[in-house]
């Protein structure tokens, strides 16, 4: 049981690398179409790919997934409570730039200040930050349950090197 639920924690997190990267891939060649470089940061009318929320989120969830993906091949109940903690790290961080999303769609405040969205204009609902919370949200749930069974049936070193 416990092995299936490491094999969908892997799983969910590879889905996550692959949302991120597909929006990241079509930011990247709009960006890099329209100036020509990637390390262009001012005066810009698109927002560069490297300072928008999705890439630090993209790199969010392959780090995960890669963890995870270790902990396949040796899990330990240390090193699955650090993945939580990253993971819900990511929840947190998702669900501020969805909360920060909604507020500039409805115009709640006038921040004034460029976009930080990864697709602006478009409804916070329809964004990838909004999937990507959901699938952290999903994955933080998983390494829980993977917790609780780790805990209740033993048998693995706590300390992880």
């Amino acid at each position: 049981m416990r092995k299936k639920l490491l094999y969908m924690q892997a799983a969910m997190l590879a889905g996550g690398v692959f949302l991120s990267a597909s929006a990241l891939a079509g930011q990247f060649r709009i960006f890099y179409g329209l100036y020509g470089t990637i390390f262009r940061f001012r005066d810009c009318v698109v927002p560069n790919p490297l300072t928008t929320p999705c890439f630090y989120g993209a790199i969010a969830f392959l780090v995960a997934f890669v963890w995870a993906a270790f902990l396949i091949g040796s899990p330990r109940l240390a090193s699955e409570m650090w993945l939580r903690r990253l993971l819900v790290f990511g929840v947190v961080f998702a669900f501020s730039v969805f909360g920060y999303e909604l507020v500039e769609y409805y115009r709640l405040f006038g921040f004034g200040g460029p976009s930080i969205s990864c697709t602006p204009g478009a409804h916070p609902l329809a964004t990838q930050c909004f999937y990507g919370a959901l699938i952290f949200t999903a994955a933080s749930g998983i390494a829980t349950i993977i917790i609780r069974s780790m805990r209740r049936e033993g048998g693995y070193c706590a300390i992880s090197l």
